[in-house]
């Protein structure tokens, strides 16, 4: 997995406080409070409402369902419906005083959360493709997915039992319609919602398969339990990747651990490499997502500081195409200035393919985080920093110096 010569472990921490509003600092100096923007091309694309009047019992039916493509269902491990999940969790024993039923409350109340989700996480996609974008389309999307890369990589070569894990294969069905294949890896059954749980979000290339033997370093040495997704086009799931689509993926597995397993947010890892980690960048600028740390490993500021960075002679031309020729961006920079949870920045300072300046830049601009650590690892490559000495220990230690609180509304918040 690439060298693990021994290195001295060069750090830089700062614990920051955050106020009721995030703040957000733009380029001339001035600061602004951050603000989700709502997207009605959202609404159109996800939304189906129809209302169903009924006059018995002086109750309302409200029957609303998100539209969906309609992939094959897949029949070879167990289906988790996550948007129904979401609206069918109770959020009260008792009709309410207007008379609208427990149901309706549920059905209505799931739903619009997961609408200012969802609309959130349009808000920070392109909403166009230009016609150089849809030109080149297809290049853009093997180069940043790499989702066919390796040969058979739609192929699982192994499964957690390989690595003496006990685990669940599943599928995860997002609020669009598609099937996102994950193990589910665990420790004790009879103690889930107790264990640290890890969210682990990959980089490019591969699937879930090609990345067990990492997993199995977490599973052991953070005893933690791990749920592991293939984003859509890759591994076994259904659909094509894009930007908007690992998003709502990512949202999909982290609403599994709340919703499904019932995990406290606090005691949740949200884990991103590569092209994951700008995958977790956005999970976690979302406030609604909470979690007791989110780990970013290899983090890049955008794509198209990537391309300027492996196209120098394309600078000038880069600058004025950002806006009309990437399709996907992963612009992390003004996400980060959101997100409030503790965060862990790691980088290879021998990474041949994202300069580590990027997750100095990204750490530098994490101001609004609780707790802040960037750790870099002198003779760390792209694919090899879980080897490295004091990785772990890097982490465990971060994690044990959080303050724990764990009242009993917190617990409730579980259910949310």
């Amino acid at each position: 997995m690439g060298n693990s010569l021994p290195q001295l472990n060069a750090t830089r921490s700062e614990a920051t406080t955050t106020t009721a509003t995030t703040m957000t600092t733009a380029t001339n100096g001035a600061s602004h409070p951050t603000k989700l923007k709502k997207s009605r091309s959202l609404r159109d694309y996800t939304r189906s409402a129809s209302l169903m009047n009924s006059s018995t019992n002086s109750s309302i039916k409200r029957n609303i369902s998100l539209s969906r493509p309609r992939s094959m269902a897949p029949s070879d491990a167990e289906i988790i419906d996550i948007r129904a999940l979401r609206c069918a969790l109770p959020l009260a024993e008792n009709p309410s005083e207007d008379g609208i039923s427990t149901t309706a409350n549920t059905n209505n109340e799931g739903e619009n959360r997961l609408l200012k989700q969802l609309d959130y996480i349009q808000s920070c996609v392109r909403k166009d493709k230009g016609l150089f974008g849809m030109m080149t389309e297809n290049l853009q999307s093997k180069h940043i997915f790499s989702n066919d890369e390796p040969e058979n990589t739609h192929t699982l070569d192994r499964t957690p039992q390989d690595f003496n894990m006990d685990y669940q294969s599943i599928y995860l069905q997002t609020p669009d319609g598609e099937f996102i294949h994950a193990y589910w890896i665990y420790h004790s059954i009879e103690q889930i919602s107790s264990t640290t749980t890890l969210l682990y979000l990959h980089g490019a290339g591969g699937n879930i398969s090609h990345r067990l033997e990492v997993v199995r370093l977490f599973y052991e040495n953070l005893h933690c339990n791990v749920l592991i997704i293939d984003y859509r086009g890759f591994g076994k799931s259904t659909g094509s990747p894009t930007e908007l689509g690992l998003y709502i993926d990512a949202q999909t597995g982290y609403d599994y651990l709340i919703y499904k397993q019932k995990i406290n947010p606090d005691n949740i890892i949200v884990f991103g490499t590569s092209l994951g980690a700008s995958v977790a960048i956005q999970l976690v600028s979302d406030p609604l997502n909470r979690a007791q740390v989110a780990i970013f490993e290899n983090a890049f500021i955008s794509v198209p500081e990537i391309a300027k960075y492996f196209l120098t002679y394309a600078k000038s031309v880069i600058g004025v195409t950002k806006s009309i020729g990437f399709i996907y961006l992963f612009d992390s920079l003004p996400k980060v200035r959101r997100i409030e949870c503790p965060c862990i920045y790691l980088t290879g300072l021998l990474d041949p393919i994202i300069p580590t300046w990027m997750s100095s830049t990204l750490y530098n601009d994490t101001r609004a985080a609780r707790k802040r650590h960037l750790f870099e690892y002198p003779f760390g490559k792209h694919n090899d920093l879980p080897i490295m000495p004091e990785y772990f220990e890097n982490i465990q230690s971060f994690i044990n110096e959080l303050p724990r609180t764990k009242s009993s509304d917190e617990q409730e918040a579980v259910l949310r």
